[in-house]
This record gives structure tokens, sequence and C-alpha cells, in this order.
């Protein structure tokens, strides 16, 4: 299994560590190749060999000598099955597990500008043409690919032209690192309707769109108010708060690591990303009795059914559409009710096991290929 960094910290990082621990308890021997480990997993099946970190610069650069430094560990670490990468730079693994969209998937749903400045980065910047390089050698080289959604794996099937190649989709499961309150009673609706951004980025998580709802819906005086958990208050935001006029409405929470506190502070979890290969918060969040607003084109979207156990929104880029599905959480809290107790049951059936399973499937596909 080859990363960058293990960990069950994170996204990509709880992912791979998740699949591992499923992969162990299958009785799986596994050797995690990574430049740090910040784990402390144990198994008698599971050793660790780390490869050197490339020498500072920039990334475009970095992601060259990820390519050379990590191929030349992996062959050097033994005799595998099955080689795995974890969306990790390196020349023909037999399976790769893609945790981001392609350098073009923001021309696909941006707005009109940023279409145009993302066709520009493509075609003009480094670091957008060696990820995208790395991007298609990982996704022509390999046996196998999975994705976290199938929005994912649209999107690299039609800029790397892989009609034939084999693929599956592998859900990442709803729980955290640490244990989740499964048995957790159902959330009672709060006084101030409170809703919860989870995530680090702005216009691609689409916390821009959301921060324009919430305007919306202040100067409609709605009772409500933000929660963003991952990002610091900068003044660039102080001032743009103040611009809105959301000062006290919002408040940034910072990098958090008591995410069970912060989910039981909210009534809502709200992902209107533009860009999203699934979105691990809101599946957490529903596990927590949160109900769910997500963007029409995150994968998330895929396993879950509008005004059943989430609302769908679907333009990402409609501001006052988001502010519609708001309040309807808001005003109708029987409908508030009955969709973070479908969502919950939602989040209960999407399991670590079920992404294991389906990893499994990949290296069979792969196993048989290279018996044939």
């Amino acid at each position: 299994m080859v990363s960058r960094l293990f960990s069950p910290a994170g996204g990509l990082e709880l992912y791979c560590h998740k699949i591992v621990e499923g992969l162990l308890d299958r009785g799986v021997h596994v050797t995690v190749l990574c430049e740090e480990n910040q784990s402390k997993l144990e198994h008698p099946h599971l050793k660790f060999q780390l490869f050197a970190k490339p020498a500072k610069g920039p990334k475009w650069r970095r992601l060259e000598e990820y390519l050379s430094l990590t191929t030349h560990a992996v062959r050097h670490a033994g005799t595998f099955d099955i080689v795995h990468s974890q969306h990790h730079p390196m020349h023909s693994p037999d399976v790769v597990t893609f945790h981001n969209h392609t350098v073009s998937r923001l021309s696909e749903v941006g707005e009109a500008w940023e279409k145009l400045l993302n066709d520009c980065k493509v075609r003009f910047t480094r670091a957008y043409q060696h990820r995208d390089k790395v991007d298609k050698i990982l996704s022509t080289s390999a046996k196998c690919l999975v994705f976290t959604s199938k929005t994912c794996r649209d999107d690299f099937y039609k800029a790397f032209s892989l009609a034939e190649k084999p693929s599956v989709i592998s859900y990442p499961g709803a729980s955290l690192a640490s244990p989740s309150p499964q048995s957790a009673p159902n959330k009672t609706p709060s006084q101030t309707f409170t809703l919860l951004f989870v995530g680090k980025g702005f216009r691609k998580k689409g916390l821009d769109v959301l921060l324009k709802a919430m305007q919306v819906l202040k100067n409609s005086g709605e009772n409500c108010q933000l929660l963003i958990a991952g990002l610091k208050e900068r003044p660039l935001d102080t001032a743009r708060l103040f611009k809105l006029g959301l000062k006290g409405s919002v408040h940034y929470l910072g990098f958090r690591k008591d995410m069970d506190n912060v989910y039981a502070q909210a009534d809502s979890i709200v992902l209107p990303s533009r860009i999203e290969p699934f979105g691990m918060a809101p599946l957490q969040g529903m596990l927590r009795g949160l109900a769910p607003i997500v963007s029409a084109v995150s994968g998330v979207a895929e396993v879950l059914s509008d005004n059943h156990d989430a609302l769908i929104l679907k333009n990402h880029l409609d501001h006052k559409e988001l502010a519609g599905l708001i309040a309807e959480l808001i005003h109708d809290r029987v409908k508030l009710t009955k969709i973070s107790e479908n969502a919950k049951i939602t989040a209960e059936s999407i399991t670590w096991d079920k992404a294991v399973d389906a990893t499994i499937d990949a290296y069979q596909l792969v196993l048989t290929q290279k018996t044939n």
C-alpha cells in the first residue's frame, strides 16, 4: 500500500488507514510504503517501509521526484502480489485509488471566469501540467482503478479516454477514526438553527455560495448561524463577513480534533461543493443526526435521495436555491427530523467493510489478469 502519509486523520489518510485495517482483518499481509507514519496501528501481518522525501521546491518538481523515488522504493521493497497506490505518484502500480478530480474538473463545473482561468492554468502552469501528467500515468498504467464515486470515475474516463479500463467504486465509510456514537438518540432541533460547514476550501468547496445564502437568510430575518470547521478566520474573512452583514452569525472554528462536539452543535451539515470526489463530512454528520444539504455534483449525492435522507442542491452555483433549501429545514421541523432520522439510517449502511470488499474485488480483477 503506497501513500505519502499513513495516518488515521484527514480524508485520503483516513480512507487508506481504514482499508489497511480491513485488509488485515481479512488475513491479508500488508506492507505500507510511506514517507511518514503517524499511525499507532500494529498487527502481525503489517510492515512499514519509509521512502525518502523529495527535496524542497515547487510542487511540480516534487511530483516529478515522487514518481522516481516511490517507484524505486517499491521495486526495492520486495515482491508483492498487488501494488496499490492511494493516488500517490509512481509508475506501473497494479491498483490506484483516486481521491481527487482531474485538473480539468473546474472547467466543467465552475463559473464562466473560473472555467477560463482553470483552462489557462491547465495549459500554461507547470503545477497543473505535472499533476495532469501524474494522473495520466496512474490511470493508464494501472491494471484496475478504484474511485470513491461514479462522478470522479466519469471525470477520469473522459479526461484520459479510459473506456476499456476495469474499475470499481469504493465509497468511504461513515465513521471517524474514533468510535462513532451509533446508538446516540436522534437530535432535537435547536432554537437557533445551526448549519455546519466542514472543509478547508473556499470556492471549490462552495463556501462562497453558502455565505451568500446566509446573507439572504439573515436579510429575511431567519434565526440561523453557521459554524465553519477546518478554517481559521483571517482578516480577509472578517472583512467579507462585515461586507455581507454576517458578523456574529458566522463562526470560524479552525482545525478541530473534537469533531463529535462540533457535530453535536449543529442541526444540518452543508456541502455545496463545486469539486467533491466524495465528501466524507456529510456522512459523518449524518451518523450523528445532522440533516445534509449537498450539491448534485458532489460524489456523496450518489448515495443520497432528495427529500428522503438529504436535500440536493441542483445548481451548486445558485445561492438563492441553497437559501431556499435551508429555509425549508428552518420552517419545517417535522421534515428536518424525518430527514435527520433517514440520514442516520443511510449513514449506518455505508460502512468501511463495503469499501474493503470493493478493494478486494479490484485485487481479484488484477490477479485474474496476471494469471491469464
